[in-house]
């Protein structure tokens, strides 16, 4: 009897020696994939953060890293979260060093208003309210219905001192109505490409504004010299060349169909766009770089506003917002994205202002009148400037 519970007794033992010997190899095999995983996600930090340096035609890869960059963050993150857990402390201190690198970028993405007021704020007198619009043309998703009328009561609540909207219709029954309902407001002309272009409203004085030299492709952009008070403050509207993604490849992505599609369509479809995206890219540097010479010249206050079709860490956004504030970052509050679609990643349509000004508030307006939502912020001239 005593060797039969001896023997079942050792049996025991062997059996979890060698469940246990399994979960220690399965862990091994574990901790090599996310190591594996760590390094990729390492070099992916390092080439999105360097990456906006380099203009796209020179290194044309860099100028699609900065699309997944949220991503790629929350990856670095989670892989943190692991390496403590399995206490493998070297992992994860190379881990948190990349994670450290992308520390001062994350106002771009994501900011926490600490101290956050409830209620009905109050601003100061003087603030100028800036609203930004990518119109779509004034039609739904589906290229149906008019949404001009919408727009315009969006508008009349709002009360925005300065808009600035792209996609404007040259002509039309749209055209007329937004021209004729928004009578109170000062407006530039349109600078347009083919049939929609951008314009400003103003309900200040409108001195003198242009379009901007050094423009190509189908981007669109213009300047006013606007009297504000005693000041003269200058605006620019953009919309950068489009990514020429149309709403079917969205769909395509955002509703992960590629996982349902043959390989050789998938790759043939992926390769479409990552052509458009690196040429419209490449056309996107040069427009920038057109306006920077603009900006450069320029000696007055600045607002700048509109679609940059890029995200902030892209070689666009650098060369747009140097030396510039962005309004979000200043004072968003949680992650914003601009545009619907992309899995709401995508934040390309921005107030930028220079550093005579202060900025009160931004917010993304929650519609979806358009394929992009409305962007909205406070400004205010500082003082003995």
């Amino acid at each position: 009897m005593a060797e039969y519970y001896s023997s079942q007794i050792g049996g025991s033992r062997n059996r979890k020696s060698r469940t246990s010997s399994h979960r220690s190899l399965w862990m091994v095999i574990l901790d090599w994939v996310m190591m594996l995983v760590s390094a990729v996600v390492a070099v992916a930090i390092l080439t999105i953060f360097v990456g906006r340096f380099f203009e796209p035609e020179k290194l044309w890869y860099f100028s699609l890293t900065g699309l997944v960059a949220p991503i790629v963050y929350l990856v670095a993150i989670g892989l943190a979260l692991y390496w403590i857990i399995r206490w493998r402390w070297r992992m994860f201190i190379f881990v948190s060093a990349f994670i450290l690198l992308g520390w001062p970028y994350i106002s771009l993405y994501y900011k926490i208003q600490i101290g956050k007021e409830y209620g009905t704020p109050r601003y100061e007198r003087g603030n100028i309210k800036v609203l930004t619009y990518n119109v779509r043309g004034f039609k739904d998703e589906m290229w149906t219905t008019s949404t001009a009328d919408s727009v315009v009561s969006l508008i009349k609540h709002q009360n925005p001192d300065i808009i600035c909207f792209q996609e404007f219709p040259t002509q039309g029954e749209e055209h007329d109505k937004l021209f004729e309902r928004l009578a109170k407001y000062n407006r530039t002309p349109i600078q347009a490409v083919y049939e929609d272009g951008v314009i400003c409203f103003s309900k200040y004085r409108i001195i003198k504004s242009d379009s901007i030299a050094g423009f190509c492709g189908t981007a669109k952009g213009q300047w006013a010299d606007l009297k504000v008070n005693d000041d003269t403050i200058r605006l620019y509207n953009l919309h950068l060349q489009s990514t020429s993604i149309n709403s079917e490849e969205r769909r395509y992505i955002s509703d992960v169909e590629f996982l349902q599609s043959a390989d050789s369509g998938r790759v043939s479809k992926f390769r479409s766009i990552a052509e458009r995206l690196y040429e419209n890219s490449c056309m996107r540097s040069h427009q920038v770089d057109a306006l920077r010479h603009d900006m450069e010249h320029c000696q007055r206050p600045v607002i700048v506003c509109g679609d940059f079709n890029d995200v902030p860490l892209s070689y666009s956004y650098r060369t747009v917002a140097s030396g510039l504030q962005d309004t979000f970052s200043e004072q968003g509050n949680g992650y914003a994205h601009t545009f619907a679609g992309f899995f709401n990643l995508l934040r390309i349509d921005y107030i930028l202002v220079s550093e005579q000004f202060r900025t009160l508030s931004y917010e993304v307006l929650p519609t979806d009148l358009s394929d992009h939502y409305p962007v909205e912020a406070r400004v205010i001239l500082k003082k003995g400037l």
